[in-house]
């Protein structure tokens, strides 16, 4: 359901958190502090999709100004023991995890920019109870738990996790402690984040790393950074859109988007065949560069500002046909995370994406602090000569992007979704609504999405359509030579997408996508 005011809103994808970040609002938090408190929530109701041991992005906005933190850990300076990079287990846990540094930044830029005197005590208190005390498995958490059950049952730390003293699934509803997870939010709060880092923390996990073989050192810890980026960004239409530049596949959102500036998208049917050819076949082909280009910028060649400039923009329009879909043969990058944001009594918006890469991350507890680390090492390419190769403290492509949009006339959008190459796509879907068809955030969220690519769970490589897109419209893409499937309306496999809105009248909108448990709360 859609939330209204005047005042704060905020929007995630657990009702425990939204709570929890309405709470901080209402004691005179800013919307960073909403979304960090929402976020330490997520890492503890959420631990398939999101935890400490992940990497995050904030985009952050006043109204005028957006900028971009970025919270990304780095490859170890050494492989893991196995000599390789696994997809799971300890040896695709070799990366280190970058969401903390982030949520330091964000509080920094939160204390002595936006006058905040919340303290991590306050912020971590919500997560520290939940973990201490317990909570219940989300409906979330039992369909992705059925979907990795042989996973789960093949990870000693999942199934610990996710299963009961008999070896069950846990079911809906189970209620569940994590003591060790709440023993260390409880020292974080005392010590601060950083000792996640440089302190008595980051010695636990660095034992932990050893025993688990991933490669990983204290040393890495504390080379791991956060930092401050100026946001890419495109004229679109009548404003500005903003994304997350390298290592984040932000640079590709735009660059297909930008594409689309050539195409009169409001004098096509809403939904009809031409809309969507037109957004698959931009995005086919940046997803195609993607995979070739995208890599940690500090050894990269990338050259952000030709690759968003109007004349390529053009380039890449003629090279779509409006009547042919290219064939795909592209491998897909199926991925999770979490996306949340809120909106303070002053106007001011904080973005949050955090996650794990993919579900459930490696499946590795790292010793007895009850953090689950991710598995981001996997999304180094294989082929030592890729741009995105592995190499001792690089960080691999990222497929972590949420966007902004500051329209000329006043009014702003804030919107992100889970799903690795999914979230480009639910991303053109929501822009060109809320932009070309001017359709309010709940509209937006509920049109029928497509999904390019292969999804979660090994299905084929084809064009994926909800089955509330009338059938007329895929017989006329299958026309165009696109290669069909349906799958269920208002499919989570699309992505749990979110949004916020904020008009130029004071009010304020936000919404988390009826695909999922995500709920909005206004002040």
């Amino acid at each position: 359901m859609k939330a209204q005011s005047t005042a704060g809103v905020i929007c995630t994808p657990d009702a425990r958190a939204t709570e929890a970040g309405m709470a901080i609002l209402n004691a005179g938090g800013t919307a960073i502090d909403a979304a960090t408190t929402a976020g330490a929530v997520l890492s503890v109701v959420c631990p398939h999709m999101t935890g400490l041991g992940g990497d995050a992005l904030w985009l952050l906005s006043d109204g005028r100004q957006v900028d971009t933190l970025l919270g990304l850990g780095q490859a170890g300076r050494r492989l893991p023991d196995d000599g390789a990079i696994a997809t799971r287990g300890p040896a695709s846990a070799a990366t280190t995890a970058g969401a903390l540094r982030g949520w330091s930044l964000a509080h920094e830029w939160s204390q002595h920019r936006w006058g905040s005197a919340m303290t991590w005590p306050d912020l971590l208190a919500p997560a520290i109870v939940l973990a201490r005390d317990g909570y219940e498995v989300s409906g979330n958490q039992a369909f992705w738990q059925h979907q990795r059950r042989d996973l789960i049952r093949d990870l000693p730390d999942l199934t610990a996790l996710c299963c009961d003293a008999r070896g069950e699934l846990l079911p809906e509803g189970t209620r569940v402690t994590r003591r060790e997870l709440a023993g260390t939010l409880e020292h974080l709060a005392r010590a601060g984040i950083e000792d996640f880092y440089e302190g008595e923390l980051a010695t636990s996990l660095a034992e932990g790393f050893a025993r688990l073989g991933n490669g990983l050192t204290r040393d890495d810890l504390i080379r791991t950074e956060a930092w401050h980026s100026e946001p890419l960004s495109i004229r679109y239409r009548s404003g500005t859109l903003y994304n997350f530049p390298p290592p984040s596949q932000g640079l590709y959102t735009l660059s297909a988007l930008n594409a689309l500036n050539f195409v009169d998208l409001p004098a096509l049917e809403n939904g009809g065949p031409d809309y969507v050819h037109y957004l698959v076949e931009a995005i086919k082909a940046q997803l195609k560069q993607r995979n070739r280009q995208l890599c940690d910028p500090a050894g990269g060649t990338l050259d952000t500002r030709r690759l968003l400039s109007r004349e390529r923009a053009a380039v890449n329009y003629a090279a779509i046909d409006p009547q042919v879909a290219v064939p795909w043969q592209e491998e897909g990058r199926p991925a999770d995370t979490v996306w949340l944001a809120a909106t303070d009594a002053e106007g001011r918006t904080a973005c949050l994406m955090q996650s794990l890469f993919h579900d459930f991350g490696s499946g590795c507890m790292v010793g007895d602090t009850g953090i689950l680390w991710l598995n981001r090492a996997a999304g180094f390419h294989p082929d030592p000569a890729h741009a995105n190769a592995w190499a001792p403290g690089k960080r691999p492509a990222h497929t972590l992007n949420p966007s902004a949009y500051l329209a000329d006339d006043g009014r702003q959008f804030y919107f992100g979704t889970q799903g690795g190459d999914g979230q480009p796509q639910t991303q053109m879907v929501l822009a060109t609504q809320l932009v070309d068809y001017r359709q309010p955030i709940d509209r937006a969220l509920k049109v029928p999405r497509f999904l390019q690519g292969r999804s979660f769970f090994g299905s084929s490589e084809n064009l994926k359509l909800e089955r509330n897109i009338p059938p007329a419209v895929g017989e006329v893409l299958m026309q165009k030579g696109h290669a069909i499937e349906w799958i269920p309306e208002l499919s989570p496999f699309t992505g749990l997408a979110g949004a916020i809105a904020v008009y130029p009248d004071g009010c304020r909108e936000a919404m988390h996508d009826p695909r999922g448990e995500g709920t909005a709360l206004g002040q």
